[in-house]
C-alpha cells in the first residue's frame, strides 16, 4: 500500500515539475517573441547614403573693375560657363522623430569653367565643385504602399570652387543652398533607393574673384545667384 502511494505522489511531482517547466518555456517563448517584435516596430535612426548624378552647368555674366591691386584693368564684361558634368557624393541622416530627418550631406563635381570677355579673349580651366551641406529631409507615407516614400529636403552651406590650370590655382568659397524633392523605394528592412531631384543656388557675393582669368583675378564680378539643377540616385542603408 505505502510503495501504491509514494508511486502515485512520484508521478504527480513528475506531471508538476512538467507542467512547471512547459510554463517557463512558454513564458520565455513569449517574452523573446514580443522583444523580436518590439525590436522590428523600432524605428531605424540612422540612414547612410551613397549617390551620382548628373549636375547641369549653367553661365553668370559680369562686369570687370579695377581692384587695388591692379588699378589699371579696363572695364569689360564677360561670362563665365560651368559645364555640365557627372556628380557624386555621400548623405548622412540621423531620425528626429519619425518622417523627419536631420541631413549632412556632401557632393563633388570634377568640371570646367569657360570665360568669355568682351575683348575677345577667352579662356578654360578645370574646375573642382564641392559642395558641404546640413539640414533636413522629411518623408511621407503612401497608403497602400509602405515600401514607397515621397520625400522633400533643403539644405544649406559651403561650396568651395577650385580652380586648376597650367600652374595657375585658386580656391574660394560661397554659400550655398539645395532643395530636393524625389522618393525612396524600400527593397529591405535596412537597405532601399532614394531617387532625387535637387536644384542648386551658388551666392557669388560682390567683388567675388571666384571666376579668374588665367594667370591672375583681375575680373571682380558682382554679386549674382548661379543657379544648377541635378537628377540622379543611389543607395542607403539603415541602422
Amino acid at each position: 500500500m505505502k510503495k501504491q502511494v509514494g508511486g502515485v505522489q512520484a508521478r504527480k511531482t513528475q506531471r508538476t515539475a512538467r507542467a512547471a517547466l512547459t510554463s517557463t518555456a512558454l513564458g520565455l517563448a513569449t517574452w523573446l517573441a514580443s522583444g523580436t517584435a518590439l525590436a522590428q516596430e523600432r524605428p531605424k535612426r540612422l540612414e547612410l547614403g551613397v549617390y551620382g548624378g548628373y549636375l547641369f552647368g549653367n553661365s553668370i555674366e559680369g562686369r570687370s573693375e579695377p581692384t587695388p591691386s591692379q588699378p589699371d584693368t579696363p572695364v569689360l564684361t564677360s561670362k563665365a560657363s560651368i559645364g555640365s558634368a557627372a556628380a557624386y557624393g555621400a548623405t548622412l541622416d540621423l531620425a528626429v522623430r519619425r518622417g523627419a530627418f536631420a541631413e549632412i550631406s556632401y557632393t563633388r563635381q570634377a568640371t570646367d569653367l569657360s570665360l568669355r570677355v568682351s575683348d575677345g579673349s577667352q579662356y578654360r580651366y578645370d574646375l573642382l565643385v564641392q559642395y558641404l551641406q546640413i539640414g533636413g529631409l522629411m518623408e511621407f507615407r503612401t497608403p497602400g504602399a509602405e515600401w514607397l516614400r515621397p520625400i522633400f529636403g533643403g539644405t544649406i552651406g559651403a561650396a568651395i570652387y577650385s580652380a586648376d590650370d597650367a600652374g595657375f590655382k585658386y580656391e574660394e568659397g560661397a554659400l550655398a543652398m539645395i532643395f530636393e524633392g524625389g522618393v525612396k523605394i524600400r527593397l529591405a528592412e535596412f537597405l532601399g533607393l532614394r531617387i532625387r531631384g535637387r536644384l542648386l543656388g551658388t551666392f557669388i557675393t560682390d567683388q567675388s574673384a571666384l571666376l579668374c582669368v588665367s594667370g591672375g583675378c583681375a575680373y571682380a564680378y558682382s554679386g549674382s545667384v548661379l543657379i544648377q539643377g541635378e537628377v540622379g540616385g543611389g543607395a542607403y542603408v539603415t541602422f
